[in-house]
């Protein structure tokens, strides 16, 4: 089972920062969550919300930023003062820094202005030799990213209705998918089991307490993802 680590371990240090990415590593942890949008000038940057307010010292929205712009923001005086002058970071970057030393679940953000983000982040990520999965909330962005680089794992993270998958939702994941990620509270296990039946692993988001963690390493998933990797037994 695979301990990932949510926007790195989130819960020490900030969010999608070169911070957060060394603790996770420190920590073990089998693989980095991460998020990644376009700037303004077409680099792949590290950020979940389509605006930095909430994670930087500036207000805007990404798409809005060239690299340089953002690279002047301060993405970790907000969790702490210890992490003043923590920057986006660039997803180039941060795979030359983790090259062979842990996986990496990246998240494509959907947002509208994300054009060409799919093509981008294959073309990337064809540079290195470490373990990769991409996922996204978006079936279709997940479909075009498949039938350009099918070699590459993929994950839908997904919405069960009522504790199970419709046969419609099995058969498009089946079609461009190798993993299914679902928010924890939303498992059981009918749902994980339907999923393996189906050749589907299963990722559970997003752990914040040790009990839930041990629960669903009960449940057989076969990832966590959460804020805390030292939550995560690696005897279970």
């Amino acid at each position: 089972m695979y301990t990932i680590a949510h926007r790195g371990a989130s819960g020490y240090a900030p969010e999608n920062t070169f911070a957060a990415f060394d603790i996770a590593a420190e920590m073990n942890a089998d693989f980095i969550e991460l998020d990644v949008q376009l700037t303004k000038d077409g680099h792949i940057v590290v950020i979940h919300d389509d605006r930095v307010d909430r994670t930087t010292d500036g207000s805007g929205f990404v798409k809005d930023f060239t690299l340089k712009q953002l690279q002047s923001l301060d993405a970790g005086s907000w969790y702490g003062a210890e992490f003043k002058g923590e920057r986006i970071p660039l997803l180039e970057e941060v795979l030359k820094r983790y090259h062979s030393k842990i996986g990496f679940l990246i998240e494509l953000k959907g947002h509208a202005s994300q054009v060409g983000l799919e093509k981008a982040v294959g073309r990337l990520l064809s540079r290195f030799s470490m373990h990769h999965i991409v996922q996204s909330f978006s079936l279709k962005s997940i479909q075009a990213f498949h039938d350009m680089y099918p070699s590459v794992p993929t994950a839908i993270i997904a919405r069960p209705s009522f504790g199970r998958f419709s046969r419609s939702q099995l058969n498009a994941y089946k079609s461009a998918v190798h993993y299914v990620n679902i928010k924890y509270t939303r498992l059981n296990r009918f749902l994980i089991s339907t999923a393996h039946k189906h050749g589907l692993k299963v990722f559970a988001w997003t752990v914040r307490n040790q009990k839930t963690a041990e629960k669903l390493q009960m449940m057989e998933v076969d990832g966590i993802v959460t804020d805390f990797p030292d939550f995560i037994s690696k005897d279970g």
